[in-house]
């Protein structure tokens, strides 16, 4: 059955199969589940290819954003080629729309490619935030396919939606870079969603076994201080803080949400020497996941 239903995937969209309306559907709503999820990845995969393939006519020019970095066609292909599981993975996680015109925010979305995907497999209405001064430079991809893209700060600078806006928020890859407390920016997401709206947040997990060896080997795991005359190093640092699963968990219950699933990915391990021993310990993944609701 699962094999039938990816063949026709491509033909019939998940919205137009009759196995996705709960009504037709003889099995279990948690087997329904499984099976869309797999087809997402499928769908989300293709969508991929497509998009690599349309890199070159959008980053064509090279630009530096606000913190210094070159982005380059180069750059944007080598950061698919090391994010590209952490997108299925996102995809395959992400719960369906609650119904027509659901809205999702993507928080510091970059070049959007979490949001086409979620756009194009699942139905979301996907909006992004990002800082001012990468949105010329980062977006290209996100505004070819009608993403609206706003420009924020958050904690910093008011965000542009009012209370109750969004059914969906991600969060992805972005809690382990803030300079401000992130029970101020999580307290925020809290207000921007519905009642009972999905949060999902992704970040590095601190106690992954690249780490843990690197403290067994006597190395500190925590990014090093650049030899920067300033006032304020960590302006200069990528990662301010990573976080372990429990303090995640507490993070989010101490905001308003309840955790709905939680889980450490191997995204970062895949086609990797140590995968094998990921696979077998998953608290030692590379990858937090975790998807909250509000209260």
């Amino acid at each position: 059955m699962t094999i039938f239903f990816r063949a026709q995937a491509p033909f019939l969209g998940w919205k137009s199969n009759p196995f996705f309306h709960k009504r037709c559907c003889p099995i279990s709503e948690e087997l329904r589940k499984v099976v869309f999820r797999m087809i997402s990845r499928d769908q989300a995969t293709a969508k991929l290819l497509e998009c690599e393939r349309s890199l070159p006519q959008l980053y064509s020019k090279t630009a530096v954003d606000y913190r210094g970095r070159t982005i380059s066609l180069e750059s944007v292909r080598d950061y698919l080629a090391h994010e590209r599981e952490r997108f299925l993975d996102v995809v395959s996680m992400w719960p369906e729309p609650p119904g027509s015109g659901a809205k999702l925010l993507d928080v510091g979305i970059a070049y959007g490619f979490i949001p086409v995907l979620l756009n194009q497999v699942s139905g979301w209405e996907c909006v992004g935030l990002e800082v001012g001064e990468n949105i010329p430079i980062y977006c290209h991809l996100a505004r070819a396919h009608n993403i609206p893209v706003h420009a924020g700060k958050l904690g910093v600078t008011p965000t542009p939606f009012l209370k109750e806006t969004f059914q969906g928020i991600l969060f992805s890859e972005v809690l382990e870079h803030l300079r401000l407390s992130p029970h101020l920016v999580l307290r925020e997401l809290h207000r921007l969603l519905v009642p009972d709206g999905y949060l999902l947040v992704t970040t590095p997990h601190f106690a992954r076994l690249a780490n843990i060896l690197k403290l067994l080997s006597g190395k500190n795991p925590l990014e090093g201080f650049p030899d920067v005359p300033t006032d304020n190093i960590t302006e200069q640092l990528t990662h301010i803080r990573e976080y372990t699963m429990l303090e995640l968990k507490e993070l989010l219950q101490e905001t308003g949400f309840r955790v709905q699933k939680a889980c450490y990915s191997s995204c970062m391990e895949r086609g990797r020497p140590h995968g094998w021993i990921t696979s077998l310990v998953p608290r030692w993944r590379g990858c937090l996941m975790v998807l909250a609701r509000k209260i």
